[in-house]
């Protein structure tokens, strides 16, 4: 059934790629055909788990919560949380030390106006509509952040997401790789290994109209609705965002602190530093 699902989807997405339009160059082409990719791919997640679930007699993801933490608590985010929901796993091991001067000494920043920064968690919210309240995936407990030393944001933790934006005309995302070094020098960890960046899109920021975390600004309709208000939102501002979320490493179990940036060879610059700890679990 579930293969079945992703093979319609999969033609769509093909049509939908055939169907831009005639008159526009090959790269806007292109540009145009990935974005509708991308938000008809959103839309179709959400159906294939809702079709999914119900085929196993489950209720869907939407109408049940993430078993994280008793409670609902959401327990990932170790000494970094100002949230209400501290408690932490028993084998997280919290957030990266004080970043050792050799690392922040050599840091430069590029010059992105790179700000409106903050650390969240991936989690639930509800919103209702009449008597009707649903649940949403998006990013929850969140915490404004600095950045010191032009663009470095220290101290995270596994579970962690990095919210961050750039003003949009100077911010070129190809041209900048990920560089991580643990700060005994032991380890390095690249694009694959490293923190995974640009994992959310605007559906997980702006959350539904209505939303009981009482975040701004919302929108109502799909992912891919709430996706495009938001690209729409961040376009009216000049701005684009990036997200850096750290996972988890079972067989680390005391932690290792690591010094990364988002790194443009070509200039010897960084969009964003920062330092986070690896652990077991978040």
């Amino acid at each position: 059934m579930k293969t079945a699902i992703f093979t319609a989807i999969g033609l769509a997405l093909a049509a939908t790629t055939i169907a831009a339009p005639a008159e526009a160059g090959p790269f806007s082409k292109l540009k145009k055909a990935a974005k509708k990719v991308e938000r008809t791919a959103e839309d179709a997640q959400d159906v294939v788990e809702t079709v999914d679930s119900v085929s196993k007699g489950q209720l869907p993801r939407s109408q049940r919560s993430r078993k994280r933490g008793s409670k609902g608590c959401f327990a990932n985010r170790g000494s970094t949380s100002a949230s209400a929901c501290t408690a932490a796993a028993p084998d997280h091991v919290g957030g990266a030390g004080p970043v050792p001067a050799r690392f922040s000494g050599q840091l430069q920043c590029a010059n992105l106006n790179v700000g409106n920064a903050f650390v969240a968690r991936d989690g639930n919210y509800t919103f209702s509509q009449g008597i009707s309240t649903e649940t949403r995936s998006g990013l929850i407990d969140r915490r404004n952040v600095q950045a010191s030393n032009g663009c470095l944001y220290s101290g995270l933790g596994v579970g962690d997401v990095l919210y961050v934006e750039f003003d949009k005309s100077r911010y070129k995302k190809y041209d900048y790789e990920m560089q991580c070094v643990s700060y005994d020098g032991s380890e390095q960890l690249d694009n694959t290994n490293g923190p995974s960046v640009g994992n959310y899109k605007g559906k997980s920021v702006m959350l539904h109209t209505g939303n009981s975390l009482g975040y701004t600004p919302t929108a109502t309709g799909s992912n891919s609705d709430r996706s495009r208000a938001y690209d729409a939102h961040l376009d009216g501002r000049g701005r684009t965002m990036l997200t850096f979320n750290f996972g988890a490493l079972h067989t680390d179990k005391s932690g290792t602190d690591f010094f990364c940036q988002w790194f443009n060879k070509n200039t010897g610059k960084s969009a964003v530093a920062l330092t986070f700890r690896r652990g077991p679990r978040g």
